[in-house]
């Protein structure tokens, strides 16, 4: 059986690069942060010694759009190419490649069809900011192959609450069945409260800060059901008209169920909305 060394979830903030990349004499507190953080979670990854990283995340309509729409998509490829020409435009960020795991990719695809998700897949696939900034940030190296499983937050109809939390419950078998010895991480990208070309996008404050409190405890406790109770469509929207893609860490919880333990949790507060930052290790190896 493959192993899972370690569960992270973290932000894709998109001007992560642009805020770190000057001089750090010239950093705000908040990039000097963000960066500590990607640093710890780095040295987690590192420390792990994954043979390859799970990447869950979410496409910002530059492919799945209102003309297809997958529920669930995995690429099946050896190496894919990173950040669209908007990426570039909007956020600095520069075209890059990234090593994958094709064969992985497909055990991984054809375990969760077993196993009753209706899955889409990709032998041609871009990978956008919500793939290349955790990579950046955890693995700035960029020579994990990844397997990318991206997810519908933006568009309803979605998946539900409980279909994300059953994703990762089932993930967490299909990663386990593949090759004896591999080591196989797991990193979901998504966001607490958001608000995107919203009144609220620029405001000094998160959008919904008791949101973003209350689930990053009830993640820190594995408190799966209020936190479903708590991701409704409806309740995301009040919180933030991007908030749909907190429903990542939900799979994170059923990745780890009765399994591995919350380590860290923070909702890293800054001006504007609040980053999420999370780890899942296995009993006794949090600090090593």
């Amino acid at each position: 059986m493959a192993d899972i060394p370690l569960v992270m979830g973290i932000t894709h903030h998109p001007f992560y690069y642009q805020k770190t990349s000057g001089p750090r004499s010239e950093w705000s507190d908040d990039a000097v942060r963000m960066a500590e953080l990607a640093k710890m979670m780095e040295d987690k990854l590192s420390s792990a010694q994954p043979d390859a990283l799970v990447v869950v995340a979410s496409d910002h309509f530059h492919q799945f759009f209102m003309n297809n729409m997958p529920a669930f998509l995995i690429a099946k490829m050896e190496e894919y190419d990173g950040i669209f020409y908007n990426e570039t435009r909007e956020f600095d960020l520069q075209p890059c490649t990234v090593p994958g795991a094709a064969e992985l990719s497909g055990q991984i695809a054809t375990g969760l069809v077993d196993r009753g998700v209706d899955l889409s897949f990709s032998n041609d696939l871009k990978l956008d900011h919500s793939v290349i900034i955790p990579l950046m940030m955890i693995r700035p190296r960029m020579d994990l192959p990844v397997v990318p499983l991206l997810t519908n937050c933006g568009a309803q109809p979605m998946p539900t609450p409980r279909r994300f939390f059953e994703l990762g419950r089932i993930l967490r078998e299909a990663i386990t069945e593949v090759s004896p010895g591999k080591r196989v991480a797991v990193v979901l990208s998504g966001n607490l409260s958001l608000e995107v070309g919203g009144p609220r996008q620029f405001a000094p404050e998160p959008p919904h800060q008791a949101f973003d409190d209350r689930v990053t405890d009830l993640l820190e406790r594995g408190d799966h059901e209020a936190l479903i109770a708590e991701s409704q469509f409806d309740r995301l929207v009040e919180t933030g008209n991007t908030t749909g893609q907190f429903l990542n860490f939900l799979t994170a919880l059923g990745l780890t169920d009765k399994i591995m333990t919350c380590t860290y949790a923070e909702a890293m507060k800054r001006k504007g909305s609040s980053q999420p930052y999370f780890v899942w290790e296995k009993a006794g190896v949090a600090g090593g």
